[in-house]
């Protein structure tokens, strides 16, 4: 069950990655950040992505903490 969920966790970072990057190439490299659709979109794109990036390392970090043995 637990590698579901942390492969589950996995896919979403790297969606969540992609539509970072989509909203930074966006930004940098169009002329829709001069537009109020444009922001709205490239808000959209950057926040949404970090909110999906933000669980993974956290999981990788409890799934670790789960494995380690305490020295005797």
């Amino acid at each position: 069950m637990q590698k579901n969920v942390i492969n589950y966790l996995k896919m979403l970072h790297w969606v969540g990655l992609s539509m970072l990057l989509c909203g930074v190439g966006l930004f940098f490299f169009t002329e829709m950040p001069q537009q109020v659709t444009g922001m709205m979109l490239i808000a959209s794109l950057a926040g949404l992505g970090m909110v999906m990036m933000s669980p993974f390392p956290i999981a990788l970090f409890l799934q670790w903490a789960r494995e380690q043995t305490p020295d005797q």
